[in-house]
């Protein structure tokens, strides 16, 4: 087996069925002044578009020249130029400048344009990328670092970041003078509508209570005068999912066993369950096994140039004690951690020092191993998110 183009072509067709525009073409029916989606249709002559997220650029391209607009805005973390609409560049994963400008320009939109229909195009990236708040951005970044250090969930960190916000929690669906409808990519394990971008269109199921509560909690109670109420119903709006990980594995992948699409705790260990996975095949017959999730690492102090990815190859490296399998660890955005890389891969042909691996894997600095032996994977930004995949599979050397 030609190892390199097997990994390339799964590379390939995972980023093919990630692709939103591959999905509205076949979920969304465009004709005249009616949008149809999953069967509900929705007239329109004044579309008010607004995409946001790593995907946006290719979801507002669908639509750019197939509805009657009044304005398109499109906030994406890299700059391309698009015919009809406006372009805003805003930070991801901390907020920043360019984010506070897309949550003003998006805000303004929603008060001052005239429009019948709020078309709201939403995918990964969004929390960060779309802010407004009564906070400084120095005060927000701040903010932010200490919510992540502080050992809250992910949960109680995104119920204050939702109420700390003029956006966020289904505040932007209240700004609107029409029905909105949400079509979503989902990074997020579980695909809770509330939690993709922080359910800007959604009620919000989590209090000013809960967001209190979790501030005192760290010692961060001075923040509690940000705080507002976040909307618990709302009815001018509709939300869709358009893809998520487990609509690509079923999709593409059919033939594989397909574990999960919501994986996660330590990426490392991750990596050592996917070697039990291949020592046990002997037994089990198993030679294809396909997963995806959001596996966890941890950094304390400085870090390599690593990633969740590059820890969950090392894991497996670790962890294997047969080489007639490989597996590839790949991030569907195209980024991983903190390094140029979308993933990496371990086959049968990989020989790595124990000492150095562990050593990677203590310095957070994976890709700065794996890149010397040829298993790091570059695919650039990948205009979409649906989160991490792994492929387990036998190949022969």
């Amino acid at each position: 087996m030609r190892e390199e183009g097997t990994i390339g072509e799964l590379v390939n067709k995972v980023l093919r069925l990630s692709d939103p525009r591959y999905w509205l073409a076949r979920k969304v029916e465009v004709r005249g002044r009616k949008i149809t989606v999953e069967g509900k249709s929705y007239e329109t002559s004044r579309t008010l578009l607004i995409a946001v997220g790593k995907a946006s650029v290719p979801m507002a391209e669908y639509f750019l020249n197939k509805v009657p607009l009044v304005r398109a805005i499109v906030v994406t973390p890299v700059f391309v130029s698009l015919q009809g609409a406006e372009v805003i560049v805003a930070e991801h994963p901390v907020p920043g400048e360019g984010s506070l400008r897309a949550g003003e320009v998006v805000v303004e939109a929603l008060k001052n344009e005239d429009y019948d229909l709020v078309l709201f195009l939403l995918s990964g990236g969004s929390s960060s990328l779309l802010e407004l708040t009564d906070m400084s951005l120095e005060e927000l970044r701040t903010l932010n670092e200490k919510l992540v250090k502080s050992g809250l969930s992910i949960n109680e960190i995104n119920a204050v970041r939702k109420h700390l916000s003029k956006i966020k929690g289904g505040q932007l669906a209240k700004l609107s003078k029409s029905r909105v409808i949400t079509i979503a990519v989902s990074d997020v394990p579980g695909n809770d509508p509330s939690t993709i971008g922080s359910g800007p269109t959604v009620p919000d199921p989590t209090t000013v209570e809960d967001a209190k509560e979790a501030l005192k909690r760290v010692g961060l109670e001075g923040y509690e005068k940000y705080l507002r109420e976040t909307p618990k119903e709302i009815d001018n709006s509709d939300f869709f999912l358009l893809l998520d990980a487990m609509t690509v594995l079923k999709e593409g992948f059919s033939d594989w066993l397909v574990l999960t699409s919501e994986a996660r705790g330590e990426a490392k260990s991750l990596g050592l369950f996917l070697a039990s996975i291949a020592n046990s095949s002997p037994s089990t017959g198993l030679s294809k096994v396909a997963l995806a999730g959001e596996p966890e690492v941890r950094v304390e102090g400085k870090a390599g140039k690593g990633g969740r990815n590059g820890e969950v190859c090392l894991g497996y490296y670790l962890g294997r004690r047969v080489k007639d399998f490989a597996l590839l660890a790949l991030a569907s955005d195209g980024l991983d951690g903190n390094s140029e890389y979308a993933g990496c891969y371990v086959d049968g042909e990989l020989y790595l020092d124990k000492g150095e691996a562990l050593s990677a894997l203590e310095l957070h600095d994976s890709y700065g191993l794996l890149e010397r032996y040829g298993r790091a994977i570059r695919t650039g930004f990948t205009f979409t998110n649906v989160n991490n995949f792994y492929f387990l599979f036998r190949h022969s050397r």
